[in-house]
């Protein structure tokens, strides 16, 4: 899983506890501003000490000044499966050992054309032009590499079990963005029938499969939260 990273939109300056925390499927490989991780028998976490401010820059308590708060993990490979859900848990938990990118639940796209498709995607979901610049490029090189992907976002719901995310104090609105990817090839075109169509519907599908206050998440009068990341499924 790469490069999730944590922003922090308030109307005033406010000091604030970030904490994410992982299940056992997963372990922290980098965090910035740094602080320690944390182990228990439960899984790894980590607590930045913040001060936002009115240009949405963060001064963490040892004086360093970012834009956001960063960290990735690496699967445990040794680690046991997540549990499965209750019978009447209608949220699906998202397993990092077993991620789930398939026919039902993706668009497929030539890989040229996944840049325009996610800026149209990551606008519905409420990410700012900054947020969509860095994700896009961020991710862009590891997509051009195939003709074909496979994209697919998170119900926040399902990624919040794998690593939950705790802010003090409370905000208004939490807005968490997780993309899945594969490389899908030419000759399997066939079997992506249903998610070569849906590439072709509304993005604004992504927004309600995700879980996204429109409203909210786009009102600067509130104390606002966003993070996004992905994670490329080897197949």
């Amino acid at each position: 899983m790469r490069k999730p990273v944590i922003y922090l939109f308030s109307p005033r300056p406010v000091r604030s506890v970030v904490r994410v925390s992982l299940v056992n499927a997963w372990s922290f490989s980098a965090v910035y501003p740094s602080v320690p991780i944390k182990d228990s028998e439960l899984g790894q976490s980590i607590a930045w000490d913040v001060n936002t401010h009115e240009d949405h820059s963060l001064t963490t308590t040892t004086g360093t000044r970012v834009s956001y708060l960063f960290w990735e993990a690496e699967p445990n490979t040794g680690a046991s499966p997540s549990p499965p859900p209750s019978p009447r848990n209608t949220v699906v938990p998202f397993d990092p050992l077993f991620p789930q990118i398939n026919n039902e639940n993706s668009v497929v796209l030539r890989a040229s054309q996944a840049a325009e498709y996610l800026d149209k995607a990551l606008s519905a979901l409420c990410l700012s032009v900054e947020a969509r610049t860095s994700f896009i490029t961020y991710w862009l090189p590891s997509i051009l590499k195939y003709d074909y992907v496979a994209l697919h976002f998170l119900p926040q719901a399902s990624y919040e079990h794998a690593a939950p995310l705790d802010v003090e104090p409370k905000p208004d609105i939490v807005t968490r963005v997780f993309m899945l990817f594969t490389r899908v090839c030419e000759d399997e075109l066939v079997e992506w029938e249903g998610a070569l169509t849906r590439a072709f519907e509304n993005v604004d599908i992504w927004k309600g499969i995700v879980g996204v206050d429109g409203h909210k998440a786009t009102d600067e009068g509130l104390f606002r939260v966003l993070e996004w990341g992905g994670m490329e499924v080897a197949r």
